[in-house]
């Protein structure tokens, strides 16, 4: 397996390599078919004939555990290349995704390719060893047939692009789009409105440094800990990124099945208040 470079004096492209002693017959499959690529990367509403279609086609890549990409076709090359754009929880940044295959002496080499024009340096490196990780299950599913994907992650993370001139983490624009409420004296609550029902959480240790982050435990009824959120807004070349990262579901001591549905509710919770501070965003300028 080959890890590539970053790019340097601009945004880095990730690519991983990877070869395989399969064919092309097996694994031009395994990279386009939806009944496949359940086993080893992500459940698809969609195969290669729909990232071919119609300009705009595409769907969804999930991962059952509140993490999905929203994906959109641009180029099938059968048996070559797939290529397609995708948004993280549909209000990431936009990221052109190129997997490519051809024969070589001994089996195919597999190359995944990763382009985010706005990504930084860290960002990168967490990009390559995550797609270090998939064509490693990816190879693994093509040696086994046995299921490889991951189950669930720890984290609840992401992004959405603003434009600038808008401040997300200053008071009282943060109340806009975050749905945390007062006691009257400090934010007391996080709020969780979906088809079962609003919930509020209790907050602790609320700290907003500068308008630039934002830090915050948030109580889990029955749990042993806490989990812990962190939202930044960082400066791009034009506008700002703001992130949010909120882990600790897997420290719970709650049963399994109970900390997976906690992490979809928290998951979709904040992939709407991503929206919502994309709109003010946008509606400031």
């Amino acid at each position: 397996m080959d890890r590539s470079e970053h790019a340097v004096g601009s945004a880095p492209a990730v690519r991983v390599r990877a070869q395989v002693p399969d064919g092309l017959d097996r694994v031009w499959p395994a990279i386009t078919e939806p009944v496949q690529l359940a086993r080893w990367f992500g459940a698809a509403d969609f195969g290669a004939a729909d990232l071919a279609g119609e300009a705009g086609s595409g769907g969804r890549f999930d991962f059952d555990d509140g993490d999905f990409f929203v994906v959109t076709g641009r180029r099938v090359v059968d048996r070559q290349l797939v290529e397609f754009d995708w948004s993280f929880l549909g209000v990431g940044p936009v990221q052109r995704i190129r997997w490519s295959v051809r024969e070589v002496p001994g089996g195919t080499e597999v190359l995944l390719e990763d382009d985010d024009p706005n990504r930084s340096p860290a960002e990168a490196d967490q990009m390559l060893a995550g797609w270090t990780d998939f064509a490693g299950r990816l190879a693994r599913y093509l040696c086994t047939g046995e299921v490889s994907r991951y189950d669930w992650r720890e984290e609840i993370d992401g992004g959405v692009d603003l434009a600038g001139g808008w401040h997300p983490l200053r008071l009282p624009e943060l109340y806009r789009w975050l749905p945390v409420a007062s006691d009257g004296f400090r934010p007391r609550w996080f709020f969780v409105v979906d088809e079962d029902g609003p919930r509020r959480f209790e907050l602790s240790d609320w700290k907003l440094h500068d308008n630039v982050a934002l830090t915050f435990s948030l109580v889990v009824p029955d749990a042993i800990r806490h989990t812990s959120c962190m939202v930044t807004v960082e400066p791009l070349f034009t506008g700002q990124r703001l992130r949010f990262s909120h882990t600790g579901w897997r420290a719970l001591g709650l049963p399994d099945s109970r900390a997976r549905a906690l992490r979809r509710r928290f998951a979709a919770a904040w992939t709407h208040s991503l929206d919502h501070a994309r709109g003010l965003s946008t509606g400031h300028n």
